[in-house]
């Protein structure tokens, strides 16, 4: 009868060696192209909360470091969530909310001059694993895109229409036929203000590589399929690759910036492209991720210029937000504004599920032998 136990903890230690042999093997599988890139976003995340606060914690329930609601705060509530970090989402989203419900008692919108402060909120929203169509009491992506409830979309410049598209996109919500806005107007809108040489800039006539960029990330989804777009982001790129400086860099508003390369870095991932080996956006050997991380400082964080000594808040979520991009790329999973299949953040990043249904098999095993020998069934 002793052989008989041999024989049940052998099959039961086999079947838990199975199922974690399993994991290792999909761990494997999954991590083996971007291993580097995950401990280069862990580094980045616990430089955003250096950054901050001096130490790395929790940062999203602080709301008197990061109030909710306030551009800061909201992109580093994203890029975190997209990260797989760990943080208290359940304490920020609800102070969002707060946000929103104040927001509307007091001044009956969002804002009704700039309809981005409603688009960085719905992707927030959609990042922390909430619903923006259903956000407390409102519904943040008509109120802010097809129906937008101020006086135009772009009121505040081009960027309003280029949220406007990439947040009616990301929330995956249907526009209705008496819409103030169709998707193809705030598409043509976008291209409208393109310049002739190519770029996007805030006002007309100016040039900017990070409007530029934004703008190739709201018309990268249709950049096979509607060829009046994919001729714009043709000339969008070409202007771009030309203004690349030979550090791997960009200049805006007379300095090379942390947040310029950033943005293409998104754009290009979006657009299906390697910002690392696309000849390009490559000079001299310099691609643009070699210029990014000329901006890296010691604590992980990323600095807003080079000539700058200390890492930036605003700087440092941007790369990360990049970097969330190019994992996202490298494995298949879209842009970073592609919430397909997202569940939010508590699923993001980890093999928690697995490795607890491992743990799971084996107790389940080791209880049912217990049982047995309880009952009789296997004597000692």
């Amino acid at each position: 009868m002793r052989r008989a136990i041999r024989y049940q903890l052998t099959a039961i230690c086999l079947s838990a060696s199975l199922v974690l042999s399993g994991i290792e093997t999909m761990a494997a599988g999954n991590q083996s192209c971007s291993d580097d890139l995950s401990t280069q976003i862990a580094q980045t995340a616990e430089g955003l909360r250096l950054t901050l606060d001096g130490k790395d914690d929790s940062i999203l329930n602080k709301p008197e470091l990061l109030p909710a609601g306030s551009s800061l705060s909201d992109w580093a509530a994203l890029a975190l969530a997209l990260a797989g970090e760990q943080d208290d989402y359940d304490a920020y989203k609800k102070q969002l909310k707060e946000y929103v419900e104040q927001q509307y008692d007091k001044e009956g919108s969002l804002s009704d001059r700039k309809a981005t402060e409603y688009h960085r909120i719905i992707l927030t929203t959609l990042a922390l694993g909430a619903d923006p169509t259903s956000f407390g009491s409102y519904d943040l992506v008509k109120d802010g895109t097809y129906d937008y409830q101020g006086d135009d979309l772009g009121m505040q410049g081009i960027n309003g229409w280029i949220f406007a598209l990439i947040a009616l996109d990301a929330s995956g919500a249907e526009v209705p036929q008496d819409a103030r806005y169709t998707r193809q107007q705030i598409q043509d809108a976008i291209l409208k203000e393109q310049n002739e040489d190519g770029s996007f800039g805030l006002m007309p006539g100016a040039s900017d590589p990070d409007l530029t960029s934004m703008a190739l990330q709201a018309l990268a989804p249709d950049y096979d399929t509607d060829l009046k777009v994919q001729d714009a982001a043709d000339q969008a790129l070409g202007w771009l690759s030309g203004h690349m400086t030979e550090t791997g860099s960009f200049e805006s508003y007379g300095a090379e910036s942390a947040e310029s390369c950033a943005q293409a870095v998104i754009a290009l991932t979006a657009l299906g492209i390697d910002p690392a080996s696309d000849e390009r956006f490559t000079k001299n050997g310099v691609n643009l991720l070699d210029g990014l991380e000329r901006f890296k400082r010691d604590n992980g964080g990323y600095a807003h210029t080079v000539d700058d000594s200390e890492s930036n808040f605003m700087a440092t979520e941007q790369v990360l937000m990049a970097q969330v991009a190019l994992q996202k790329y490298e494995n298949g999973q879209g842009s970073l504004y592609d919430f397909t299949d997202y569940k939010g953040p508590s699923q993001s990043g980890n093999y928690a599920v697995p490795v607890m249904a491992a743990m799971l098999t084996i107790a389940a095993g080791a209880g049912v032998w217990m049982i047995f020998r309880k009952r009789g069934k296997i004597h000692a």
